[in-house]
């Protein structure tokens, strides 16, 4: 009599556990439910056009600063995206190779001048320090006797951002490979 006392327990309690879950599961009040009293709103930070609570918060607003009043003109003028310019007044390392740095020696502008003539260049680099830093990763990893394969995958994904296709990508690291090889190591 006690074991079916126990089968029939274990029944109850199964069925209880069953119906527990499917009606946890079919209760999503809690998901709809708001985390705070404020309303939750969305915009886009690309919008060129102002909504009517951004133009009478701007209007409303006045500017603290000449940059941020640079910076309501250029958005009430329609523009996308703000200005991304680097601040002037930034100093650069002594020991950082490039403009205002360490002078590019011989192998590095010899390095240089190979990837200018394979047209390789790097997204952003304007200032040749990614292409010399690249350089110097390679010849380090070299001496290091690191693998080749990942020697090129990071390289690859330094020049990656200015490519079109994973080919274009590929052949690019190999010239900035073979050029810091034969050029700056």
């Amino acid at each position: 009599m006690t074991s079916k006392f126990l089968q029939l327990a274990m029944v109850v309690a199964g069925a209880a556990l069953t119906l527990g879950s499917v009606s946890a599961c079919s209760d999503d009040s809690t998901a709809t439910a708001p985390i705070t009293s404020n309303p939750v709103t969305t915009t886009s930070m690309y919008s060129t056009q102002p909504s009517s609570a951004g133009e009478s918060a701007g209007a409303s607003a006045a500017p603290t600063s000449g940059s941020a009043a640079q910076n309501g003109a250029s958005a009430a003028a329609g523009s996308a995206l703000p200005a991304t310019a680097p601040d002037p007044s930034t100093g650069v390392p002594q020991s950082f190779p490039g403009p205002n740095g360490q002078k590019v020696d011989g192998k590095g502008q010899s390095y240089l001048a190979a990837l200018k003539t394979q047209k390789v260049t790097f997204m952003g680099d304007t200032d040749n320090s990614v292409a010399l830093t690249m350089a110097e990763y390679v010849c380090n990893e070299r001496r290091k006797g690191t693998d080749p394969v990942t020697v090129k995958a990071f390289v690859t994904a330094s020049v990656g951002p200015g490519t079109k296709t994973v080919a274009e990508a590929n052949s690019k690291a190999d010239k900035v490979i073979k050029a810091a090889d034969e050029h700056y190591c």
